[in-house]
């Protein structure tokens, strides 16, 4: 015997006409009350947030230069202990990236090592909003991006920006070699009004041949030549000065546009 076929099931119709409103007050004030706690755990987040960022921020070691080359300048840094990019580099022949100064100096210097380290584990992972930025003891009026690594992904160069954002009175640059890193940056958050940027060439008596079209934000190619070289191919050198304040209060080379392109070091 065949099964009868399954009739579908009517929707059933509810009459809301005896409830004298009870049911849309019900709905009414749940949806408020949801609305509510939404609101409650948005600002919970933001607070949290807050927090976040405020120690985030307060982590962050900045470098206040009172000798040597980079005196009267403020830095914030990476290390190049932790950076894939300086690792792979070091590697090659004739890469500048072999002698490099503060591989050797964070090598005994242990406590700046740890502090740059943990300056690009925050840097690199968390997106912070320019106004917890200012929070940075910053004393002096230059600042300088990458005095003892690199930055390894666009989030962190994002952050250097909105570092230098905060401080728009200070005067800035940007040392580095991946270039490709900072266009994205530069794309996602302009670049600022009071900052150069500073292409550091990879290898020895050769500077890096930058599409100055493509990269219109490089102020500067920076190089560094051997002895022998600068002899033998008539290198000037525009970058001999034992301080980089030498040039700064002269407003030329790395912290200003409007000079020389091409700057060139004798290897020490």
């Amino acid at each position: 015997m065949k099964n009868n076929e399954r009739q579908p099931i009517m929707t059933e119709e509810i009459n809301l006409s005896g409830t004298k409103g009870i049911y849309s007050w019900h709905c009414k004030n749940i949806l408020a009350l949801y609305i509510s706690v939404i609101a409650i755990l948005n600002q919970c987040k933001k607070v949290y947030q807050a927090a976040e960022y405020t120690v985030l921020v307060s982590a962050l070691w900045i470098v206040n230069h009172m000798n040597l080359k980079l005196e009267g300048i403020c830095s914030i840094s990476s290390s190049v202990h932790d950076n894939c990019f300086c690792k792979a580099r070091q590697a090659i022949k004739d890469c500048i990236c072999k002698y490099c100064y503060a591989a050797n100096q964070q090598a005994y210097q242990t406590g700046l090592k740890e502090h740059n380290i943990l300056n690009g584990i925050i840097l690199r992972n968390v997106l912070i909003p320019v106004k917890y930025f200012k929070l940075l003891k910053i004393i002096f009026p230059y600042i300088r991006i990458e005095s003892f690594g690199d930055v390894q992904n666009v989030i962190q160069a994002r952050n250097y920006i909105r570092i230098i954002k905060a401080f728009p009175e200070k005067r800035c640059a940007i040392w580095s070699k991946n270039i490709a890193i900072w266009a994205q940056a530069f794309q996602y958050e302009g670049k600022p009004g009071n900052t150069t940027y500073v292409h550091s060439s990879s290898f020895l008596n050769k500077p890096d041949n930058i599409d100055r079209k493509k990269y219109r934000f490089v102020d500067h190619v920076f190089t560094v030549y051997t002895k022998d070289y600068i002899k033998k191919h008539n290198i000037v050198i525009n970058c001999g000065g034992k301080k980089c304040m030498e040039c700064i209060k002269k407003q030329i080379n790395c912290y200003f546009r409007n000079t020389e392109f091409f700057i060139n070091e004798e290897k020490k």
